[in-house]
């Protein structure tokens, strides 16, 4: 029996120093149950191993090109970024929702949210980034340039990004730039009602 009890104690001693005694600093030397710190299946945010069945090695799969999440039907959107697609989304896009006061107030909250340092309170281009000369102005919405702007040119113009501007496609889902464009044109209206038009922001 002593001998047996000698046999175990020295075989954990040599198991202790050997974990202990790696050659290599980032060895974890000898690793009770591995299993338990290391996944067996692959994790989509680790690249421990890499995935010999994909072509980058990568264990997250990028979606296939065109598709979209399921239920994100909204996202869908058919018009490049181009000139030609940006000229097409103005003939073929409409809001397709109406300018009640509920959605009038979220595309404000919006728009105070991710287009008033620029755009301005009233849309005239003079927004507080514009004013501390950070930032060169952007056209007013009642001015010569924007002032008959199609409601699908301007969610093209969000959607990708316009000169200076850049995309916000995911900052706004599809369905607040909407309301966003429902708040511009009020901002718009309300410019070309009062006979105002900045021209300080109509610099090309």
């Amino acid at each position: 029996m002593k001998s047996i009890h000698f046999v175990f104690a020295y075989s954990s001693l040599l198991i202790l120093l050997s974990a202990c005694a790696a050659s290599d600093p980032t060895d974890t030397g000898v690793e009770y149950a591995p299993q338990m710190y290391h996944s067996i299946p692959l994790d989509p945010y680790s690249q421990l191993d890499y995935h010999k069945y994909t072509p980058d090695g990568k264990h997250l799969i990028e979606p296939v090109a065109g598709t979209i999440p399921r239920g994100k039907v909204s996202y869908l959107y058919p018009f490049p970024n181009t000139n030609e697609g940006y000229e097409e989304a103005g003939k073929k896009l409409t809001n397709p929702l109406p300018a009640t006061p509920e959605n009038l107030a979220e595309g404000k909250r919006l728009y105070e949210l991710y287009c008033i340092h620029c755009h301005g309170e009233k849309g005239d281009g003079q927004g507080s980034i514009v004013q501390a000369g950070k930032f060169p102005p952007p056209p007013s919405y009642y001015g010569p340039q924007l002032k008959d702007l199609p409601e699908g040119k301007m969610f093209h113009s969000i959607t990708y990004g316009k000169n200076l501007m850049g995309s916000h496609a995911s900052q706004l889902s599809p369905e607040e730039r909407w309301k966003v464009i429902l708040y511009v044109k009020e901002l718009r209206a309300q410019g070309l009602a009062s006979g105002t038009s900045d021209m300080k922001s109509e610099k090309k």
